[in-house]
Parts: structure tokens; sequence; C-alpha cells
């Protein structure tokens, strides 16, 4: 009698919902939709990101209301990003993704330097964790590698 409870429990032991490791498609598509948003409309940006969130831009951190405050410092602009060499690193919690990135801007304002044309690349790597089901950025770090 024994055995057969036994038999009768395995098949709910089987079914129980294993963790899924996070997929690369999840990680891309939070990737672009957090690009759509920065460029778009920064101040979602608290949808795509983590309450103790960090970046490293500009030879600096900063906080999430920091960096919001940077972005809009640009005023209107229209963008072009390309993004190359993406590796991506997951497992059942977090995520890890590092790339190479050119963007083009152009900005409806002159900057502070009286160009209304910026072209940057970048090196970057982000780590994301899985926060009440959905996957958002904890710490972003973008380094510019030309001038």
């Amino acid at each position: 009698m024994k055995h057969l409870y036994l038999l009768f429990l395995l098949p709910l032991f089987i079914s129980c919902a294993q963790p899924e490791k996070i997929s690369e498609k999840e990680v891309m598509e939070t990737f672009n939709q957090f690009f759509d948003m920065l460029d778009n409309d920064v101040d979602k940006i608290r949808d795509y990101v983590t309450d103790d969130y960090m970046i490293f831009e500009e030879k600096r951190k900063w906080n999430t209301e920091e960096f919001i405050g940077f972005v809009k410092g640009f005023g209107k602009f229209e963008s072009n990003r390309t993004f190359k060499d993406i590796k991506i690193e997951t497992d059942f919690n977090s995520a890890h993704i590092s790339l190479e990135q050119h963007g083009e801007f152009q900005l409806e304002q002159p900057a502070p330097d009286g160009s209304t044309f910026l072209s940057y690349d970048w090196l970057e790597s982000a780590y994301l964790v899985k926060e009440n089901g959905k996957l958002k950025f904890k710490f972003y770090f973008s380094e510019q590698i030309n001038d």
C-alpha cells in the first residue's frame, strides 16, 4: 500500500513547475524596450529599473533621478542606435548582457557646445534581475570609447 501511495504522488512531484532559466529573448525584449523608453519617455524608466538601480555613465555613477535629469538635459532628440557583439548570460533570477553600442542623435536644441548632431560609441554591460516576475535593470555600465 505504501508503494501505491508513492506511485500516486510521483506525478505531482514531476508536474510541479520547475523554475525556468531566463531566456536570451526575454533579455533582448527588455533591453530593446528600455532603449525605446529612454529615447521617447525617460520618465517611464522606473518601470524598467530596480529601486536601487545605478548607472555608471560619463565617468560617474548616477541614481535613477540623477540619470533622468541627465537625459532630459539633451532636450528632444531623434536617435539611431545600433548594437553589436552582444553577449548574454542568464540563470533563473538574473541576466548579464555586454555589447558595443553606436548611437547617433539629432538634437532639436543645440548642446552646450553648439552642436545639434552627436555620435558616440560605447562599451556597455548591464545586470538585470527578476523582480515580481519582471526582468529589471539593477546596474548599467557605459563607457564611451570614442571622442
